[in-house]
This record gives structure tokens, C-alpha cells and sequence, in this order.
């Protein structure tokens, strides 16, 4: 798709400022990379490596009167494959930095490897947390053609929480914000009143808290989830939406959909959204234990096995809500290795 300025919503602070829709390839259908034309000419999230990717990427270049072997910076907002796929082939293409926070450094740079631990990690979540061996190896064997759309690439700017990027004409401050994933940041021109967001914030709907294998090294300013702890990561998500609530923002510039104004109502709509859910799942539960694999089935009796992980992530981030608010226990791992949950 080419280039989009988005400029009847946009301007004047995002003057300057591309959207390209790629394919994202996975359940969100497209995935956002923003060309800012600055000096670096910089790309902000790379989309995915599919057939026809390059192209479409070349044509928002050309919409937007610049050339890919003209980019100087790429800029990943996370570590998840449909945002980072295409940063190796352009920067063969133009000899471009690439700059992600510190610890997607290792990871990107041994991708292949990385990301064959990422789905052993998940097939243990799945099974700790009561799926069936067949469903595991369908789930795992989905994510294996889902990560062959990117490919490694060397992190030449590692980023700490704080650090600041000074193109010529703005500066972007990384701001960590975990809770989708380890190393989400929002990238904020404060000058401008803007923000990249990633997918710490969308504008539709809250990101599901993914049960990501935690990263070496640390990730930023936040400290990770807690060892084994499977249901952490949407209080931290919670955190970080609050803190984005407070920014001084006018623009968010996602990276799936539309940009969007109104940062605070839109992330006061995703934390009612999120206790919305919780307590759904709470009126369904009664006191006998359960399994998040059971949840999920009763929820989505005919979702594919493929989803497996990502409906199960979100279920268990309900169940940290509840948790936190003391409506839920966990009992723990029984005889079978597997996790329940209960109603208190």
C-alpha cells in the first residue's frame, strides 16, 4: 500500500510523518511503518518479510518523495516479529542504523535461535497451563512460519529507558512501557505533542498481554515479571497505560490502525475494557479449579488451536487482574504439572 500522510487528522504536528500498512502476518491483518522525513531519514517499525513486502514498502518511499536506499535510522518500538521482519533488507538496501532497546540487541542479531526458544518457552507455558500435546505442536509449529517472516539483523544503537534519539528538526525520548511485551517503548516528540506508540497503545482495542519468554539482560527502566510467574503481565500493562495516560499528548501514531487523538480517553477505555473482560471471566468461574486451557475452550469453543497462545494470554492476564484484586487464587502446579485457578 503506498504512503498515507494521514494529514486531515495529522497536521501541522505530524507534518512529515509517512504511514505505510504492511502485512503483518497474523491475526492483525496489516502492521504500521511510519517514515519520518528528517535528517536521518528514518523508518519507525519494519513490518514483515512476505512476498510483495519490499515493494510496498519502496512505493510509501516513492509516495512520500524519498527512496529506501535513502533511510538512515530504523527504529523498532518492540521485539515481535511483525515489526521488525523487513530491518535486515533495509539495511542492506541503505546501510541505515538500527536502533531497539538493549536487549532485543541479542535477540535480533541471533534471530533463528531466539526465536526457537521463544516457542519452546511457549509449548512449556501451554502445557503447564493444561494443553494437549497436539494442540501444543499445532501452536508451536503456527508460530515457526509465522517467525520465518523475519530474518537477523544487527541492533547498532542500543537503547536504555530515557535515551533520547535527536533526528535534525526533533528528538523522541524512549519511554519503556511493558505489558504487551518485555520491551515495548513509546516514542515521544514532546516538542510535537506526538507519539509513536507500537503496540503499547492502539486505538481500538487494548493489546493482549502476550506471555513473552523474558528477555536477557533486563529490558529498561520497569523490572520484568516475577520468575514463573505467568500472570503478571497485565498489572504491568495497567501500569504502563496510566503512565501513558498522564503524557502531554495530542497524536499517537500506532503500529496497527489509524492515528488517534485523545490518548487518555482511549486508555481509560482500554483499563474498562480490560476489567470488563476480568469480570466476565470471574461470573463464569465457580469453586471448582480450572485450568486457563479450559477457559479458553469454554470461551472459544471453535477458535483454531493455532491461537492457542494468544487467547490463553489474555486469559491469564484477566486472571492477574483478578489475582491483584484478590478475587482469584492460584493453587499451583498439581501431580499432572499443570496450573488451576479459583474463584476466592
Amino acid at each position: 500500500m503506498a504512503a498515507t500522510s494521514d494529514d486531515a487528522f495529522l497536521a501541522p504536528a505530524a507534518a512529515g510523518l509517512h504511514r505505510v500498512e504492511l502485512s503483518a502476518a497474523n491475526e492483525m491483518g496489516t502492521v504500521n511503518a511510519w517514515i519520518i522525513d528528517d535528517d536521518p531519514l528514518t523508518l519507525v517499525d519494519a513490518g514483515t518479510r512476505t512476498p510483495g513486502a519490499v515493494e510496498r514498502l519502496e512505493a510509501g518511499f516513492r509516495a512520500a518523495g524519498r527512496r529506501l536506499e535513502d533511510v538512515g535510522l530504523v527504529v523498532l518500538t518492540h521485539h515481535h516479529t511483525d515489526h521488525l521482519g523487513l530491518a535486515a533488507e533495509v539495511v542492506r538496501r541503505s546501510g541505515a542504523e538500527v536502533a531497539a532497546l538493549a536487549p532485543i540487541a541479542p535477540y535480533l542479531g541471533d534471530f533463528p535461535a531466539e526465536a526457537a526458544r521463544d516457542r519452546a518457552y511457549m509449548a512449556g507455558v501451554l502445557r503447564r497451563h493444561g494443553w494437549d500435546d497436539a494442540t501444543v505442536t499445532t501452536n508451536v509449529d503456527g508460530w515457526a512460519r509465522f517467525h520465518r517472516v523475519a530474518e537477523p539483523c544487527a541492533v547498532t544503537v542500543p537503547l536504555t529507558a530515557g535515551a533520547r534519539l535527536t533526528l535534525r528538526d526533533r528528538t523522541l525520548e524512549v519511554l519503556h512501557r511493558p505489558g504487551h511485551s518485555e520491551s515495548d517503548v513509546l516514542l515521544v516528540d514532546a516538542q510535537r505533542r506526538l507519539a509513536f506508540g507500537g503496540d503499547h497503545l492502539l486505538g481500538a482495542v487494548p493489546s493482549v498481554p502476550v506471555r513473552d519468554r523474558p528477555l536477557p539482560g533486563g529490558d529498561g527502566e520497569v523490572p520484568p515479571d516475577p520468575p514463573g510467574d505467568d500472570i503478571a503481565a497485565m498489572v504491568r500493562y495497567r501500569d504502563s497505560l496510566r503512565a501513558t495516560a498522564a503524557l502531554g499528548l495530542d497524536v499517537v501514531l500506532p503500529g496497527h490502525g489509524a492515528a488517534f487523538g485523545d490518548h487518555a480517553g482511549v486508555v481509560a477505555r482500554h483499563l474498562a475494557r480490560q476489567e470488563r473482560d476480568a469480570a466476565g471471566l470471574l461470573a463464569r468461574m465457580d469453586a471448582a479449579p480450572v485450568t486457563a486451557a479450559a477457559i479458553v475452550r469454554e470461551r472459544w469453543p471453535r477458535a483454531p488451536d493455532g491461537f492457542a497462545h494468544v487467547l490463553m494470554s489474555g486469559i491469564l492476564g484477566s486472571l492477574g487482574l483478578l489475582r491483584a484484586e484478590g478475587r482469584v487464587a492460584v493453587l499451583g502446579a498439581g501431580r499432572d504439572g499443570v496450573v488451576r485457578f479459583v474463584a476466592v
